[in-house]
């Protein structure tokens, strides 16, 4: 029978079609295992690796995803890169940020986020563009290495990805002005690098953040404004840059979810915004280490969850204000510090936290339902001009740990109060006026 060569030519395209679609069918995941594996292993190459951190990751081996620090979806895709790196090898860069160096803060234990792991060895070089290839990546998590050099711009352009934390590395460069990607981030983890610029608007494409840590860098310009737009926002570390000009209102005005605020060691001025006292599920706020002026707004005793409190090393006046003894679970209320409390030597950039003095100088003596606070381990604030008498009533004082209100004007008796704070391990009342006898 004869078969004109318009019909062959229909048999043979639906004929490669049904095949096509029969190989989808049957091979799907072993063609995405084998191109996934083979990003992998050119990812590998790409990282100095002298620790031998990847060295299971072989290409005779089956699964890559049960390889170190690699995770997947059910259709075998890369879905998590979770390496940490650790103290040991550098990776080709010593100068990146050790883990381990955040136990130089003073106070370190005290709402510090992140605990340090025993993973041994760094990897380096520098983050290839590469990683954009993976599509379905949601948690791209290298703290730790000694990664130097851009972030590539295809690791902006991941549409999926949730988690970026890049901490502790020596990252240089700007912040992208273009998050084509990353509407989906939740956490954006920069700290303890060594980039600068300032922080671009493009950043409201990731209204989801929950966590913004860029900590430790060279960011300047004045914070912005539309950081107060992220109300899923639960912990903003910008401390240890270089922001000047003012803490902008806007951030206290959306912030019901903020638990953790950290701005401390920058130069910033003018007044501590009254709005911070609406974000009621504060847990910590850390101001220290800045130029800021006028008062402690009693807006802050509205923070009835607020654990610690740091405003030392600043140039505020006035009053400690009572309103402070509404915040029922303060632990840690540091209003003042002859202690450097940034670590020492040039780990860190600092801008204007080289000064040796606390300028904070308040009018007036300690309020005593501030020291009547049922939860107060530590009351730290050292040569603040405080004058008149110290309260007797320290509340049943068991979590008192630390009084350090040396070198005041206070006078009249020591309070028998201290007598019985059984947990008491540091009081430091010396170059006051107070009478020898306790009362």
């Amino acid at each position: 029978m004869f078969v004109s060569s318009t019909t062959r030519c229909r048999w043979l395209c639906a004929t490669l079609v049904l095949a096509l679609i029969f190989h989808l069918l049957v091979f799907p995941a072993v063609d995405a295992d084998d191109a996934e594996k083979g990003l992998l292993l050119q990812l590998k190459k790409a990282f100095p690796d002298p620790a031998g951190l990847l060295s299971g990751w072989r290409v005779e081996s089956v699964d890559h995803c049960s390889w170190v620090g690699v995770s997947c979806d059910s259709n075998s895709r890369v879905s998590a890169l979770n390496i940490t790196g650790g103290s040991a090898g550098t990776g080709g860069n010593s100068n990146a940020f050790a883990c381990s160096n955040l136990n130089g803060f003073l106070f370190a234990g005290l709402g510090f986020r992140r605990s340090c792991t025993s993973v041994n060895g760094k990897l380096g070089g520098q983050l290839p563009a590469l990683i954009g290839k993976f599509t379905q990546l949601r948690v791209l998590s290298l703290p730790f290495h000694g990664f130097g050099g851009d972030i590539p711009p295809e690791i902006w352009g991941l549409q999926l990805l949730e988690v970026l934390d890049l901490e502790g590395n020596s990252l240089t460069g700007v912040l992208s002005a273009e998050f084509s990607g990353l509407r989906n981030l939740k956490v954006l983890n920069l700290g303890f690098n060594k980039m600068d610029g300032e922080l671009p608007a493009s950043l409201l494409n990731c209204i989801k953040l929950e966590i913004l840590s860029l900590a430790g860098n060279s960011f300047n310009g004045s914070i912005p404004a539309f950081l107060g737009k992220f109300s899923e926002l639960r912990e903003l570390y910008l401390s240890l840059n270089q922001f000047t000009q003012t803490i902008p209102e806007e951030i206290g005005q959306n912030c019901r979810n903020l638990e953790h605020l950290d701005l401390s060691g920058n130069s910033l001025d003018g007044k501590i915004p009254g709005s911070l006292g609406n974000c009621v599920g504060m847990l910590t706020l850390r101001l220290f280490s800045n130029m800021l002026d006028d008062v402690i707004p009693p807006d802050l005793g509205r923070l009835q969850k607020l654990q610690l409190l740091d405003l030392s090393r600043n140039s505020l006046s006035g009053p400690v204000p009572p309103e402070l003894g509404n915040s029922v679970e303060l632990s840690v209320l540091i209003l003042s510090n002859l202690l450097d409390p940034l670590p020492p030597g040039n780990l860190l950039q600092r801008s204007s936290t080289g000064a040796n003095d606390d300028y904070n100088y308040f009018q007036g003596g300690i309020p005593a339902n501030v020291t009547a606070l049922p939860k107060l381990k530590i009351l730290w604030i050292p040569r603040a001009t405080l004058e008149g008498q110290v309260p007797v009533e320290w509340g049943s004082c068991d979590s008192l740990e630390m009084v350090n209100l040396a070198h005041n004007y206070l006078d009249g008796q020591i309070p028998k109060a201290f007598q019985r704070c059984k947990n008491l391990q540091y009081l430091d009342l010396n170059s006051n006026k107070f009478d020898t006898e306790v009362c």
